[in-house]
């Protein structure tokens, strides 16, 4: 297949090199980039999929673009910045058999696969609460512009939903603005959040707790889900896992979730179930995500 790239930033870039390696040709547009490819003709004769990994409010556009002229999607997180058009636009690539996938790639990361098959198995009986919390120190002005519930948040929602089903905001009250103001001149970028701790309340009873912060020297990023009658530990940098005292190690590392993020995404296309995130999935997170900023006081 060809694939559009919409973006090659280091994420974009990625995403290329892994459906190079998997036999495909891809073709970037990106104006910081490459100026001798022109978006409109992209998207209509020179692909057949599209991978959007452009700044997170400017991914509606492509999206409506690739549904518009029936291209399969792998989208970056968040899926936008508001839910806009959305709902449509999904629904649009329903009824035209499209894959939209989310870039989500917890989803592949096998620890999260093992504690997602102990939870649906009962191993920890009914599951009571959970813990999420991502500390990694950041100065890059995408992450920073996004903020750290939309951007950091877009996974660990995700994923917290993915284990624990549906939720809702239960309270979001300690986000902080730490460096308000622009990056510089050329990309005028506001820092918002970096620092939350909210709620959420899923639709089994179970209440999880996030914390997530962009201050934090020495990254931290780990899960706990407890359950009536047993718990599980995930530690996602060290890729352990645990349910009860026995910790288990797993194989791999990040790049090659996101390699298999890639297959999966060309899999779905062929008709094959495999892991991942659908668009409504994205969507249902970013709902999650808005209602904590606006509780937070920060919209």
């Amino acid at each position: 297949m060809k694939v559009g790239i919409v973006g090659y930033g280091s994420i974009g870039k990625r995403h290329a090199d892994n459906a190079q390696v998997l036999g495909h040709e891809i073709v970037v547009y990106d104006p910081l980039v490459r100026r001798d490819v022109k978006f409109e003709r992209m998207i209509y004769e020179q692909c057949d999929v599209v991978v959007v990994a452009t700044p997170s409010p400017a991914h509606e556009g492509p999206l409506r673009a690739a549904i518009e002229h029936r291209r399969h999607v792998l989208m970056e997180k968040p899926i936008s910045t508001s839910v806009g058009m959305l709902p449509i636009l999904l629904g649009d690539a329903t009824e035209k058999n499209l894959v939209v996938m989310m870039g989500n790639n917890l989803r592949f990361h096998p620890c999260v696969q093992q504690a997602k098959e102990w939870i649906d198995d009962g191993k920890i009986g009914t599951p009571v609460w959970a813990h999420f919390i991502c500390g990694q120190e950041s100065t890059k002005p995408l992450y920073l512009s996004d903020g750290v519930i939309l951007n950091t948040g877009a996974h660990e929602v995700d994923m917290a939903l993915h284990l624990l089903g549906p939720a809702k905001v239960a309270y979001a009250n300690s986000c902080t603005k730490l460096r308000a103001g622009t990056a510089d001149s050329d990309v005028n970028v506001f820092f918002t959040e970096d620092i939350a701790d909210f709620m959420l309340v899923h639709d089994n009873g179970c209440r999880s707790t996030f914390h997530l912060d962009f201050i934090t020297p020495n990254q931290i990023r780990e899960a706990w889900v407890v359950g009536s009658e047993e718990k599980i530990g995930i530690e996602l940098r060290n890729r352990t896992c645990s349910l009860g005292g026995e910790a288990r190690a797993r194989p791999g590392n990040f790049d090659g979730d996101y390699f298999s993020e890639m297959t999966a995404f060309f899999d779905r296309i062929k008709g094959e179930t495999t892991p991942g995130a659908t668009g409504w999935d994205g969507l249902a997170t970013l709902r999650v995500l808005l209602d904590v900023r606006k509780m937070a006081g920060l919209v």
